[in-house]
């Protein structure tokens, strides 16, 4: 059966949506390795015993803060791929 000109719409603007989220996932990759190439220098760099413990522990805080972000709009990438195929039947 084939689609109507109002499905056809839905999945152009679903696609967008993939498309966007898809962007949004590669910021979050980019900002994922700055963060941990920042926090990699700041723990290199410092003598402090306190300072690195303290860097490590941001850094873990941070990374996985991200890496819970690229997680997230990976499902709504997966979701509104769910409602392209519902759409198609």
């Amino acid at each position: 059966m084939p689609l109507t000109p109002s499905q056809r719409s839905q999945i152009a603007s679903y696609k967008i949506q993939i498309e966007s989220l898809r962007k949004d996932l590669q910021n979050l990759k980019d900002d994922k390795k700055r963060k941990s190439e920042y926090y990699a220098n700041a723990i290199k760099n410092t003598k402090d015993a306190n300072s690195k413990r303290s860097y490590r522990q941001s850094k873990i805080s941070a990374v996985t803060s991200i890496a819970n972000q690229i997680d997230s709009k990976k499902r709504d990438i997966e979701r509104v791929k769910g409602y392209i195929k519902n759409i198609r039947g």
